[in-house]
């Protein structure tokens, strides 16, 4: 996936800068033979050609000799520098032309070219900050530093008309920004609905055809255990590794099927013990401190009783399993504003920064053994209850998830 990213980052900095050398070429030279050849053979108070002493054409011919280094790094796969490359050598040659028109003569400084103009309009395009950052600060340096070397007020101009067109061309590039940020995560979210699509699909399908097999085999297994009378721990070992095996269809399922919850009001309380009852075992094993902590009084809770007990496992769960070495889990639960909130909060090692967005997407697990259904069917759930959910790190250790869930109506 970075691989394509990035490849694509690179077509589109090539077609920009196939459009940015087209524009350049054309307006530097086209710019410079109006201005000192068209214009003068209209108004014959101005001289036909170049300011004496200067580069002339050769400043021209020099940035053409720039082409085929362009041509070069693009085929190289590295054209995202040829932007800095032009800039800073029209800079150097134009430098340099001043320099020995106006260096130790009488004439009052009055130049510039339209494609500085040029730079700092077509800069968004390239949708990087940096470079436009780069551009408009240097090139106001740049007639500030003029403005010292030759001794002259004629660089105020050129001065205000940067900062006009540097605030145009940072609002440009702010929307331009905007915009493909936008469109990023549009395609993001339409990414992740075909794949939610495709994984219900499967997981429909798989569900069904393991879930009837599954249930047999468990019972042929008790069946088993308790004819065979074996002091050997195969038996609860194989008992523990199918009712894993049918957690896992259960979340298929619960991906799979449409939202067909049964709502009705139930106790938040009530809930959260039969949960703790479940994890409880688990805990204990682990020296993990599971506490519930009901502020005021919480009004009953409007919402598919079986689907807020999975997500309660879920997320309690991971808790503990976040603390091998022992810890504290605290639930807490508050009604505000005609909301429920509840904070599963641990004391492991927390979640990696650059992961937390990933975290509920299919299949995305940071467990060995993990399958990561378990947070995408919490999501969901909590989704189709008309909630939020939220996974931040703690400042001292730990990670809180919060769930946000709608009070009655």
């Amino acid at each position: 996936m970075t691989g394509t990213r990035e490849q694509t980052l690179r077509i589109e900095e090539i077609k920009a800068i196939k459009l940015f050398l087209t524009l350049f070429y054309t307006v530097f030279i086209g710019y410079d033979i109006t201005y000192y050849y068209v214009l003068p053979y209209f108004d014959k108070s101005r001289v036909i050609g170049f300011p004496d002493g200067g580069l002339g054409f050769f400043s021209h011919i020099l940035l053409l000799f720039l082409l085929p280094v362009a041509v070069y790094m693009v085929k190289k796969g590295d054209p995202f520098r040829i932007k800095y490359l032009y800039f800073l050598a029209f800079l150097l040659i134009e430098f340099a032309d001043n320099f020995l028109v106006y260096w130790g003569a009488d004439k009052e400084y009055s130049t510039g070219n339209i494609v500085e103009i040029l730079f700092l309009l077509f800069a968004p395009i390239f949708v990087n900050k940096t470079y436009f950052w780069f551009i408009f600060t240097v090139m106001t340096l740049k007639y500030v530093a003029y403005g010292f070397l030759f001794q002259t007020t004629g660089v105020m101009v050129p001065i205000v008309l940067m900062l006009f067109f540097g605030t145009f061309g940072f609002i440009l590039l702010t929307r331009i920004i905007s915009y493909v940020n936008g469109m990023v995560r549009l395609y993001e979210d339409s990414q992740q609905k075909e794949k939610l699509a495709v994984v219900g699909q499967m997981a429909a399908s798989i569900a069904h055809e393991i879930k009837n097999p599954l249930s047999a085999l468990k019972g042929f297994t008790q069946l088993q255990q308790e004819r065979d009378g074996s002091t050997e721990n195969f038996y609860p070992i194989m008992l523990n590794e199918i009712d894993r095996i049918n957690l896992i269809v259960s979340d298929l399922l619960i991906i799979g099927k449409p939202n067909s919850s049964s709502k009705r009001p139930a106790s938040i309380e009530k809930i959260l013990t039969y949960v703790i009852s479940i994890i409880e075992p688990q805990a204990v094993r682990q020296s993990v401190n599971i506490h519930v902590e009901i502020k005021a009084h919480v009004p009953k809770i409007y919402c598919d009783e079986n689907q807020i007990k999975q997500v309660f496992i879920n997320l309690v769960k991971n808790a503990v399993e976040s603390m091998p070495d022992g810890g504290d889990v605290a639930i807490e639960v508050q009604y505000s504003h005609n909301e429920f909130i509840i904070n599963v909060n641990d004391e492991g090692e927390g979640i990696p920064g650059d992961i937390i967005s990933k975290l509920g997407e299919p299949f995305f697990t940071t467990k060995p053994n993990g399958t990561g259904l378990g947070l995408m069917v919490t999501k969901k759930i909590v989704e189709e209850h008309g909630g939020r959910f939220d996974i931040r790190n703690n400042p001292d250790k730990g990670a809180t998830v919060k769930i946000i869930l709608p009070g009655h109506k």
